[in-house]
């Protein structure tokens, strides 16, 4: 029969009966104290050879008629006071992890499952003997969950904190400690996880409870705050989404405001509703109201007979998230204004005025205030969208996250491409968080696809980074004396598109490297002068 290993170390006699078979399991201990002990023994016939030196405990087992036998040496009254108090706090101590709402995960230095409360076997669908004995590393390849929270504290040996998804799609936002012996050896790993919905949710009557994210089932990556920096940011957003407000996100290229702003849609009340996203700079003027604001019948040559809704319709009862927001042009940003007051709008080529329920969240890598007092961007509509403003910081000022953002990025290669499985070594780590990122997380993202799919072995080496890669000193060349925050920003912009027009082939490669839209790429590239210089 199946018995968990750790009976075996158990320094008092532990042996399992079942009514009609007789003796089914006896530990090391028990074997010691009865050597005559055989396998069929019956209760009764056992019982009887217990001498009076022992105190004999019976328990049920599992959910079979089988009952464990628990026996412990005779002690003097005041030891047997004591050893009861301690048992009736041991109790008391399991049935609390056993009741936690919260999941309680243990494992050993090797992340071998130990034990498991009942809320992990609620959010993993599994009973808790399925769970014990088995890998989290093979949890996690089969697909229970992901990422392994105790599988990366296990690498790093040190407290960590993601966002987990199980196989039927929970968000679970779990933390695994570490625990060390005295010779600096991993002796055991703690996690606790909680439904992202039960983490977050605000103790107000009314928040909805229905099913987490918008409906798509994927999780969102990218999200790491080990840096103090990036907590700040998180906490705050947490905040943010518990509140229904307006909400403009300020970084530069590549740091997730996507991310994070799909992340507080799936915090906040509406997280059961959709989460629209719409790039303003992907779109050609011509037809970004139309895209936005949807048409009706006859609005233009070309349009659909019955009309069609915009993004912002589409939004209703969620998120709309309005991305490059400093990109539409000035004479769109008085109908948005007029939408982001009254929460209604007024189709292409229409009439009537619909009502649209949805919040609004905003980005942008540009100075907006330099753009209202240069005249280029409305006042009205900064103040407007600027009800609460989160900056993400740049990727070189939260270098704690990289390595966690490298184990992200390899476990997502490996799940596209499963015979790509690499192993990164120390030194590549340093390395990279010694760089400056000036394409920041998804820059980072690029760099590790390209490091799986192009070097040989199992082994991502310190050679393998090649220089024209990873230029050590990407910011080196900017000269910040005399020069206003902004135009440094411009100047590092331009070299990334300077660095990228020189490898890249086409447009459309340049926009795939830089993680952005063609149209933006075209749009930059004309701004600073640049042209493709390889060939096809």
């Amino acid at each position: 029969m199946s018995t968990p290993s750790w009976f075996e170390h158990l320094a008092v006699p532990i042996l399992i009966f079942d009514p009609m078979k007789g003796l089914l399991y006896a530990n090391q201990a028990a074997r010691e104290a009865w050597p005559s002990l055989r396998t069929g023994t019956q209760w009764d016939e056992f019982r009887a050879s217990v001498t009076s030196g022992w105190m004999v405990h019976l328990h049920p087992w599992l959910d079979s008629e089988s009952f464990l036998v628990e026996c412990h040496p005779d002690l003097t009254a005041p030891l047997a006071e004591r050893l009861q108090a301690l048992r009736e706090a041991y109790e008391e101590l399991e049935l609390i992890v056993s009741e936690a709402f919260d999941e309680v995960f243990v494992t050993d230095g090797n992340g071998v499952t130990l034990r498991v409360n009942r809320a992990a076997e609620r959010l993993y669908g599994l009973r808790q003997e399925e769970l014990v004995g088995r890998s989290v590393y093979d949890l996690e390849r089969d697909g229970l969950f992901y990422p392994s929270v105790i599988g990366l504290a296990l690498k790093l040996r040190r407290e960590v904190t993601v966002l987990q998804k199980t196989s039927d799609g929970k968000q679970l936002w779990a933390t695994a400690n570490p625990v060390f012996d005295a010779q600096g050896n991993i002796r055991l790993v703690i996690s606790t996880a909680k439904e992202v919905s039960d983490a977050f949710r605000p103790h107000t009557p009314g928040f909805s409870t229905a099913s987490e994210g918008s409906g798509s089932g994927e999780a969102i990556r990218g999200l790491v705050a080990h840096s103090q920096a990036m907590q700040r940011v998180l906490e705050m957003a947490r905040r943010v989404a518990r509140a229904d407000l307006t909400c403009l996100l300020l970084g530069e290229t590549g740091v997730g405001k996507s991310t994070l702003a799909e992340w507080i849609h799936r915090m906040s009340p509406r997280h059961s509703g959709p989460f629209v996203e719409v790039n303003c700079a992907a779109l050609p003027e011509s037809l970004l109201e139309s895209e936005l604001f949807g048409y009706e019948s006859g609005a233009f040559t070309g349009a659909s007979r019955s009309g069609k809704p915009g993004k912002v319709e589409l939004a209703h009862g969620g998120t709309l998230f309005l991305d490059e927001i400093a990109e539409i042009p000035l004479h769109l940003q008085g109908k948005l204004l007029d939408f982001v007051e009254r929460r209604a709008m007024t189709r292409v080529g229409g009439t009537t005025r619909r009502h649209v329920d949805a919040r609004i969240i905003a980005a942008t890598n540009r100075d907006v205030k330099r753009m209202v007092r240069e005249g280029t961007f409305r006042a009205d509509l900064y103040y407007r969208l600027h009800g609460v403003s989160i900056e993400i910081p740049p990727l070189r000022e939260r270098k704690e996250d990289i390595p966690v953002l490298i184990d992200q990025f390899l476990e997502d290669m490996f799940r596209t491409h499963p015979t790509m499985v690499k192993r990164i070594h120390p030194q590549v780590v340093e390395r990279l968080q010694a760089y400056r990122w000036p394409g920041n997380v998804r820059e980072l993202e690029h760099l590790v696809k390209r490091l799986v799919l192009l070097t040989d072995g199992d082994g991502i080496l310190p050679s393998d980074l090649r220089e024209e890669w990873l230029e050590e000193d990407s910011l080196g060349d900017v000269q910040t004396e005399g020069i206003r925050p902004l135009d440094k920003l411009a100047q590092v912009e331009r070299e990334i598109y300077a660095e990228a027009a020189r490898r890249c082939r086409s447009s459309y490669e340049v926009a795939e490297a830089l993680g952005v839209s063609q149209a933006t790429a075209v749009r930059k590239l004309k701004k600073y002068g640049l042209s493709i210089w390889r060939t096809p």
